[in-house]
């Protein structure tokens, strides 16, 4: 059982108080203690408790990158080629990994990662992302937020996207992703759900 601190640091600091003015009364400061040491005891943040209350989660699973395209008001550009590759998995305690990439680059000439040339560089940047963090569902198990720990752009380290910026909308075996970039510019990903 995890114990919220801040409802340590106010047990410290009223049993302090309690300390100081009702020290003539053992008591008093006896019982006042253990009547915040159980409401704190009692108070915890422990993450698993959200999800044993989960009911459902509609987006759990492993799945495969099966398209990727930009629409820029109107205009698709397809982002990783025109046969993207990717996994994305979203785990059953709320934790997701995705790696997507363009299969079709050239690989470096050196044949070292370390010894690349810029443009072999850009390239392999620009058509390739890894992320991975925590998400949330809400009550009907339906994709709700995204928060990235750690991704190979670390623009969106610490970052986090809700309803308004990405949706993830699960149908059968397929997984519509729709990230909102800007105004009229917005990334569709489909993913199918993986099979053994």
């Amino acid at each position: 059982m995890a114990v919220n601190i801040g409802s340590v640091n106010l047990f410290l600091k009223l049993n302090h108080f309690i300390v100081m003015k009702a020290s003539k009364n053992s008591c008093l400061l006896v019982f006042a203690s253990l009547v915040l040491l159980i409401s704190v005891a009692g108070n915890t943040t422990d993450p698993t408790d959200k999800i044993k209350n989960m009911k459902k989660n509609n987006v759990v699973g492993c799945w495969n990158l099966i398209s990727g395209h930009l629409d820029n008001h109107g205009k698709r550009i397809d982002i990783l080629g025109p046969h993207p590759a990717g996994m994305l998995i979203l785990t059953e305690d709320l934790h997701f990994t995705v790696i997507v990439h363009n299969p079709d680059i050239p690989k470096f000439a050196s044949g070292d990662r370390a010894n690349g040339t810029p443009e072999e560089y850009k390239t392999a940047v620009t058509n390739s992302l890894g992320v991975y963090g925590t998400y949330t569902v809400d009550e009907n198990g339906d994709f709700l937020e995204q928060h990235a720990i750690g991704s190979t752009f670390q623009n969106m380290n610490g970052s986090s996207r809700g309803r308004n910026e990405l949706t993830e909308k699960v149908e059968g075996n397929r997984m519509i992703e729709n990230l909102k970039i800007a105004d009229g510019v917005t990334i569709t990903i489909v993913w199918q759900r993986a099979t053994k």
